[in-house]
């Protein structure tokens, strides 16, 4: 894959935009919610970005959070994952069964549909597991407005079941083709007596549990710095467990981001400017501003993936001192790289590089300096 991020074809875009109609029929707004939307979506971000950790059920608990959820942070969730589903690599076939967890309003399994057609005439079993029921309800009923079917019809069967992540995972031990979860796991907190690397290898290896011998792990979290920081612990974890990571990594050895000295973190950024106009326009409405979303993710699998001498771009470009050409960070199998000549490649590109012998050091980030292939 040469890169994990693809510009959403027209397709899905005219979707998007018609999502807010999708959402009217299927959860209609009263006069007065729908005026007071902007300023309950403010202070529900201003309560995600403060709050971390068992409030999962908090924010479903009353009209007025559950509406800003549904109506402002599922469709910019859609959004950023219709930029990287189609790129992923999900060998889904008949018969299959997906775990979904931390289902939320069924965001995982409304992207899967909106983004891979290729899939929505597959019989397919959803177990979407929440430990809130309403919003799943409501994300199920999102799902056949969307998908066009009655209840309970179509190839796909959802299942709701409310119940925590690590009693899903027990009550489903090696059925799964896929362990999934999106916007999940940055909610979780390490229980008494326990390191987070400890919550996290543990969820590893229940989620590796919960898998068939062929079966795959996917999990997506916010860009951040918690959210990349959660995923590489999740990838350590899932390495213990004899799994090796198909995107985005580009080796299996030690995650860089991991290390102590590490300044920045896996993510992947996004344009907003493709977002559907009726979500930017209530986005500006609650006086947020947004240009640009990220993602950290990991897709991993027992399979055995050919890793080559590639580096994955994961930053923005930057500025050098004394060269024309602005250059980007990377990850690559010897540790974070400083790819030079990189101001034309996009963030989640994988570049063919070319080491030296003794590659130089940057001495600003410590990063190892590599240019593109020239072959």
């Amino acid at each position: 894959m040469s890169t994990v991020l693809l510009f959403p074809t027209a397709k899905i875009r005219d979707t998007l935009e018609g999502y807010e109609k999708v959402l009217n029929k299927a959860l209609p707004i009263k006069a007065a919610h729908k005026r007071d939307l902007p300023y309950a979506v403010a202070d529900l971000s201003r309560t995600l970005t403060n709050e971390r950790g068992g409030m999962r059920a908090n924010y479903w608990s009353t009209p007025r959070t559950l509406s800003a959820y549904i109506r402002f942070f599922l469709p910019w969730n859609l959004y950023r994952l219709s930029w990287l589903l189609p790129q992923l690599h999900i060998p889904l076939k008949n018969g299959d069964t997906i775990l979904d967890l931390g289902s939320g309003p069924l965001t995982f399994v409304q992207a899967l549909w909106l983004s891979r057609p290729d899939l929505r005439n597959k019989d397919l079993t959803f177990i979407c597991t929440d430990v809130a029921k309403k919003p799943m309800e409501h994300g199920r009923r999102i799902f056949e407005v969307m998908a066009g079917v009655e209840p309970g019809q179509g190839p796909w069967k959802i299942k709701l079941v409310r119940e925590t992540l690590e009693k899903s995972l027990r009550h489903n031990h090696g059925r799964m083709a896929l362990v999934t979860g999106a916007n999940v796991l940055n909610e979780l907190s390490a229980n008494r007596g326990q390191t987070m690397e400890d919550r996290f290898f543990d969820l590893a290896h229940n989620m590796a549990s919960a898998c068939k011998e062929d079966g795959s792990v996917l999990f997506v979290e916010p860009g951040t710095r918690l959210g990349g920081k959660i995923i590489g612990l999740t990838r350590e974890g899932l390495l213990e467990e004899g799994y090796r990571p198909l995107a985005p990594c580009p080796h299996d050895v030690e995650c860089p981001m991991l290390d102590r000295s590490a300044t920045s973190w896996c993510h992947f950024n996004m344009t907003a400017d493709h977002a559907p106009k009726w979500l930017r326009d209530l986005t500006q409405r609650a006086r947020m501003n947004r240009k640009n979303v990220s993602l950290s993710f990991l897709l991993a699998t027992k399979a055995d993936p050919e890793y080559a001498e590639n580096v994955r771009v994961l930053s923005d470009p930057v500025i050098i001192p004394g060269r024309q050409q602005k250059a980007r960070y990377a990850c690559s199998n010897k540790g974070i790289a400083l790819l030079h000549e990189a101001e034309n490649f996009e963030s989640g590109s994988l570049v063919n590089v070319e080491w030296q012998d003794k590659p130089r050091v940057d001495a600003k980030s410590g990063a190892l300096e590599v240019f593109p292939s020239r072959r």
